[in-house]
């Protein structure tokens, strides 16, 4: 879904990370760098170790805490942001608020979202709007792409 240049060169947020595997196999895929988010305190060290195994310590890093929270103490811009939270907890609306209001959207960024078919997502969050909506069995994944600096999302009465 990245296209013909995958992962390569890209800067990876990965929230509510669990094993890390999205980060981690866009780090495998050549993604430059990752950070990763997790609550759960077995689970960042879970996922510590699998970029250590993986000869990935260098250029992935850990953050342990709620994904609202945690969001609000980076300091860089991510081309790629994957956002896979537990199917009840429905918080994209303000966890992309406080994304795009900390300034980790860089620009052409894209954002997959992994939630329950039967969660229905806006055609746009803070900073980004919907590109595509695809369906696996009971998971939908709803991809968003980054709006060009300055620009609003389009609106239903313009």
């Amino acid at each position: 879904m990245l296209g013909p240049a995958g992962a390569s060169g890209l800067r990876v947020l990965d929230i509510y990370a669990g094993t890390g595997a999205l980060g981690i196999e866009a780090l495998q895929r050549g993604a430059e760098s990752a950070v990763f988010i997790e609550q759960n305190a077995r689970r960042c060290d879970d996922i510590k170790k699998s970029l250590e195994k993986h000869r990935l310590a260098m250029q992935g890093s850990v953050q342990r805490g709620s994904a609202l929270t945690a969001v609000g103490r980076l300091k860089a811009e991510f081309d790629l942001i994957f956002a896979d939270p537990p199917y009840d907890l429905i918080e994209f609306e303000s966890l992309f608020e406080r994304v795009n209001d900390a300034r980790l959207i860089a620009p052409n960024a894209i954002a997959f979202l992994e939630h329950s078919k039967m969660t229905t997502l806006p055609d746009s969050l803070p900073g980004l709007a919907l590109s595509t909506h695809r369906l696996y069995g009971d998971t939908a994944v709803s991809v968003y792409k980054s709006l060009p600096e300055g620009a609003s999302p389009k609106s239903g009465g313009e």
